[in-house]
C-alpha cells in the first residue's frame, strides 16, 4: 500500500508516505506553526521574530491600518489555501461520500446508500491454487526489481511516464490524483479488514518475498485499488472515457485511454512478482479502484442527480485442475465492470471546479 501525503504530495506532485509526504508537508516545523517565507519554522526563528518585533514596531495602539479583501473569489475557489489545507478540504469532501460495510468474508462499498461493489472472500482452496501463479511470477524478480522497490512508495511517477505530469502544466491534475489515491487508502483498509485473508508467505515458506510482507490482509490488494483509481481518473481527464470504454476502444484515442490502465496492471502484477499478493487480490482491487474512480467522476459531474454505477459483485472460485489458475487481464476487467457514465458538465462546487480545471489542462489544439 503506497501512501500519498499532502506535503510533497501536493506541493511537488508526488510526495509519498505519511512519513515523507505528511512528515515534510504537515509535520515540518511541527509545533512552530509550519513553514515561513524563507524556510522551515523553528524555535530559534520564532525567538528572532520576537526580538525583531520588539526592535522595530515601537508603540502601536492596536488600530487597523489596512482593509484586507475576502479570501477567494467564491465558495468554489480554494486557490488561496496552501496545498496541505487544500488536501484536507478535498479529503473532507470525498471521504464522507463513501462507506464500507461488511461481515466476516464480505464487504460492500456504497455511496449515498447506493451499493456499487461487493467483494466476497474466496475459499482457502482458491488461494492454494493461486500459489502456483505466485511461484511462476517469482521468475521475473530480477527483471522487475527496480520497479517493485520504487512502487512501494511512488506510484504517480509511473503514470507521469505515459502523460506528462508536473506542477506547472498539470498541477490541478496532480492535486486531484493525489486526492483520489488518498481516498483509495481510506476505502481499502475496511475492505481488507472484512475480507481478511492470509498472504502467500503464510501458505509456503518457499515464497520468500523479495520485500517485507505487510501485516494487513492480502485480499484485496491496496496497490491495485490505488493505481486503478488513479488510472480511471487520469483517463477521464485526458480523454473523457470511462474505464469500460477505455479498455474496449480502437484507434489513437484508445491507445491514450488504455495506457494508464496498462501502467496500473503492471504495478499490480509486480506485487505478485514480489511475492506479497495473489493475482485475485489485484483483480479484486482493480474492480474497486475503477468503480471508486468512476464514482469520483460522477460526484464531480452529477450534481444532485448522480448516476451511480450498477452493483458489481466480485467472486472467485476454484478452477478445474487441468486449467490455468486465474490471472488478472484487462479484458477480464473490462467484461466485469458496469457501464460507464456519460460525459457531463462539472458541478459548481469545490470538487467540480477542480475537476474542470484539471480537464482543461489536457485540452488539445485543433487539427
Amino acid at each position: 500500500m503506497a501512501e500519498y501525503g499532502k506535503g510533497q504530495g501536493k506541493g511537488q506532485g508526488k510526495g509519498q508516505g505519511k512519513g515523507q509526504g505528511k512528515g515534510q508537508g504537515k509535520g515540518q516545523g511541527g509545533g512552530y506553526g509550519g513553514d515561513h517565507a524563507g524556510g522551515s519554522g523553528s524555535g530559534m526563528l520564532s525567538s528572532a521574530l520576537i526580538t525583531t518585533h520588539d526592535g522595530i514596531v515601537g508603540y502601536w495602539d492596536g488600530l487597523p491600518l489596512r482593509n484586507p479583501p475576502p479570501f477567494g473569489s467564491g465558495d468554489t475557489d480554494i486557490s488561496y489555501l496552501g496545498p496541505v489545507v487544500r488536501g484536507d478540504l478535498l479529503d473532507s469532501i470525498l471521504a464522507p461520500q463513501f462507506t464500507i460495510s461488511g461481515v466476516d468474508g464480505t464487504a460492500t462499498l456504497a455511496s449515498h446508500g447506493r451499493s456499487t461493489v461487493t467483494l466476497n472472500r474466496p475459499d482457502r482452496a482458491v488461494f492454494r491454487q493461486q500459489l502456483a501463479m505466485v511461484r511462476a511470477y517469482s521468475d521475473l524478480r530480477d527483471d522487475r526489481l527496480p520497479e517493485i522497490l520504487e512502487q512501494t512508495e511512488d506510484l504517480l511517477s509511473f503514470f507521469g511516464a505515459v502523460a506528462f505530469l508536473d506542477t506547472d502544466r498539470h498541477g490541478k491534475t496532480l492535486e486531484l490524483l493525489a486526492a483520489v489515491v488518498r481516498l483509495a487508502v481510506h476505502v481499502e483498509m475496511p475492505f481488507k479488514h472484512f475480507c481478511r485473508a492470509p498472504r502467500p508467505i503464510d501458505y509456503a515458506p518457499q515464497v520468500q518475498p523479495m520485500i517485507q510482507t505487510p501485516d494487513h490482509s492480502s485480499y484485496p490488494s491496496g496497490h491495485a485499488i490505488e493505481v486503478f483509481t488513479c488510472a480511471t481518473v487520469m483517463t477521464r481527464l485526458m480523454t473523457g472515457l470511462g474505464p469500460k470504454s477505455a479498455l474496449g476502444g480502437n484507434g489513437s484515442q484508445a491507445i491514450i485511454a488504455t495506457m494508464p490502465f496498462k501502467v496500473a496492471h503492471r504495478i499490480a502484477t509486480n506485487r505478485s512478482v514480489a511475492g506479497v499478493h495473489f493475482p485475485i487480490d489485484s483483480a479484486a482491487g482493480a474492480v474497486i479502484g475503477c468503480v471508486l474512480g468512476e464514482s469520483a467522476y460522477r460526484i464531480a459531474t452529477g450534481g444532485d442527480q448522480i448516476n451511480w454505477p450498477q452493483l458489481t459483485e466480485v467472486t472467485f472460485n476454484e478452477v478445474p485442475e487441468d486449467e490455468q489458475p486465474f490471472d488478472l487481464t484487462l479484458d477480464w476487467l473490462r467484461d466485469t465492470l458496469a457501464d460507464d457514465a456519460s460525459v457531463l458538465p462539472t458541478t459548481d462546487d469545490i470538487l467540480g471546479t477542480l475537476w474542470n480545471a484539471a480537464t482543461e489542462e489536457w485540452a488539445e489544439a485543433p487539427l
